[in-house]
């Protein structure tokens, strides 16, 4: 299985360069059960989601919910994909905080066991990015999870969804890129 570094580089960048962009981040997470009035369009709903939570955090537009759909949730990935196309929304290659990274457009699906979760889970994980010509930047995790040893959960998907609008994309990258070349510097050394 892969290392779960790499998929959680982003969720940590994020939070980073959140807290660093606003010194009073002491604001809470802003949480609907429904979709507020002008939240982007780029944050899709699938059809008989359950669990939907709708988040405000840092700048971000957050949507997160479940989906009975059987691994590899190709009509899932498939209709989201395609509603983002008829956005205007262009697919990134690479991970947009990990330039050199694919991104699942191009690797597909990756699995690692999450060894921070009691007891231990095994993620099958699918993750991209889409652009648009603005700037903003749409990330969506497709997710099963399942205690590792047991039997395997391959048909409740997780779908995670985060807006990042231009200038937080924008600053997010330069602070990834910059850590990500002190991290080098000192792996060199």
């Amino acid at each position: 299985m892969k290392s779960a570094r790499s998929f959680l580089l982003f969720p940590i960048l994020l939070m980073v360069v959140a807290c660093s962009a606003d010194d009073s981040f002491d604001e809470s997470i802003k949480t609907f059960d429904k979709k507020p009035p002008n939240y982007p369009d780029a944050l899709i709903l699938l059809p008989n989601a359950s669990e939907i939570r709708y988040y405000e955090l840092a700048g971000t537009y957050q949507l997160t919910y479940r989906v009975s759909v059987e691994y590899p949730a190709k009509p899932a990935i498939a209709t989201i994909s395609e509603e983002l196309k008829r956005l205007n929304w262009a697919p990134l290659g690479e991970d947009y905080l990990n330039p050199g990274l694919s991104s699942s457009h191009v690797r597909g699906w990756t699995s690692f066991e999450d060894a921070t979760k009691k007891p231990r889970q095994t993620v099958h994980q699918w993750l991209a990015d889409w652009e648009n010509q603005t700037g903003e930047v749409v990330t969506y995790g497709f997710r099963y999870e399942y205690e590792s040893g047991k039997a395997e959960d391959l048909r409740h998907l997780t779908v995670i969804a985060i807006f990042i609008p231009a200038p937080l994309a924008k600053q997010t990258r330069e602070q990834a890129l910059e850590f990500t070349k002190k991290h080098n510097a000192e792996k060199a050394k």
